[in-house]
């Protein structure tokens, strides 16, 4: 998971994501695995952010595609960086 993200997903972050940390389920624990397919990376402050930010919601697709929807139905979305 780290290898695939690298920098924060969040669309229009480049922070990295620290080493220690900040790997977010997109569902919940324990409806959601702890697996790739589930997880992506983000930096603190986007990590906090998309728990203190009510009605957003993040989509992860089968290839790593993170689709960020807002509460007024704006969507953004960011691929995985190329291995």
């Amino acid at each position: 998971m780290r290898a695939r993200d690298r920098r924060c997903r969040f669309p229009g972050c480049r922070r990295r994501i620290p080493t220690g940390g900040e790997l977010e389920h997109l569902r919940r624990w324990p409806d959601g695995p702890t697996a790739a397919a589930d997880l992506a990376g983000f930096c603190t402050t986007d990590h906090r952010g998309k728990h203190q930010a009510p009605g957003w919601t993040h989509t992860l697709g089968p290839d790593g595609t993170l689709t960020v929807t807002t509460p007024t139905g704006l969507t953004a979305v960011t691929d995985p960086p190329p291995y």
